[in-house]
């Protein structure tokens, strides 16, 4: 393969991580499962999936009601359990108090490989998106806040996980106070 540069490959990136619609039903025609709203509240399971593939997407709006402090769960897509094993945060979406939002998935091997992205105390709405496109042969997850990407790494240990549960507020954590709108998950 030809050498990019790299401010062109990750334009390419930022490009390809929109290239699934899923936003709206309305607007982009969200191709997989969709709900409106969802209140996140503990041991809120929503549904199970088949299968989330090497290749998905995750997208929602969250509204915040009030910050909780320390850990407070968002959503989480697990095979089964909290986080110890590759699989069990497919992915999954906590807060801190109100410093930061934590994405964690299954990436490269480790079960629980995070980013924590800042977040304003007074901001109280964010459009969070988390996908996994093939690109190029190769596995890429991107996360994107309020539609600019903040984080993107190559998954080496891409896999197919099966019976994926979907919790808005999981058991093993206080929920966020928050409302989840326009979910979209295309697997």
């Amino acid at each position: 393969m030809k050498a990019v540069n790299r401010s062109v490959f990750i334009w390419m990136l930022v490009i390809l991580a929109y290239s699934i619609p899923c936003t709206t039903p309305t607007s982009t025609g969200c191709k997989g499962h969709y709900w409106k709203e969802i209140v996140i509240s503990q041991g809120n399971l929503i549904t199970t999936l088949k299968y989330i593939g090497k290749e998905y997407k995750v997208a929602f709006d969250l509204e915040i009601n009030s910050y909780g402090s320390g850990w407070n769960q968002v959503v989480h897509f697990t095979t089964g359990g909290d986080g110890g094993k590759y699989g069990q945060r497919i992915p999954a979406v906590f807060t801190d108090g109100s410093e930061y939002i934590q994405i964690a998935s299954a990436v490269n091997g480790i079960g629980n490989y995070y980013e924590n992205v800042p977040i304003d105390p007074q901001v109280q709405e964010y459009h969070i998106e988390i996908s996994q496109s093939l690109y190029y042969n190769k596995y890429w997850y991107n996360i994107a806040m309020n539609h600019v990407s903040v984080f993107t790494v190559e998954n080496t240990d891409a896999q197919k996980f099966d019976n994926v549960e979907m919790w808005a507020g999981d058991p093993w954590y206080p929920a966020l106070n928050g409302i989840l709108r326009n979910v979209c998950v295309d697997i």
